[in-house]
């Protein structure tokens, strides 16, 4: 990924490396600088892969982010690994 500035859309996409395609329930959660947590709704790619296309105002913080995917299926539910990225201030 390349450099992340605040107010940037960026696409965001986690692999699973699991088949999830029959999740019923696909987020991408994450964890801003300040602590702050909330989710997007995830869109499954191919069979193990989520993405999220971010939108205006999506990343208004810089420092270190944290994600984790959010999967339910019939067989399983659960958090993928926690990953991260790293949002500058513009300039940077």
């Amino acid at each position: 990924m390349n450099r992340i500035y605040i107010g940037d859309i960026p696409e965001i996409e986690l692999d699973l490396i699991e088949d999830i395609s029959s999740a019923t329930v696909k987020k991408i959660k994450y964890k801003k600088p300040d602590g702050t947590i909330g989710e997007w709704a995830g869109t499954l790619v191919g069979t193990t892969k989520l993405k999220y296309q971010t939108i205006t105002n999506d990343i208004d913080q810089s420092g270190n982010w944290q994600l984790q995917a959010y999967v339910e299926m019939s067989v399983w539910k659960g958090h993928g690994e926690t990953t991260y990225f790293q949002v500058n201030e513009l300039w940077e």
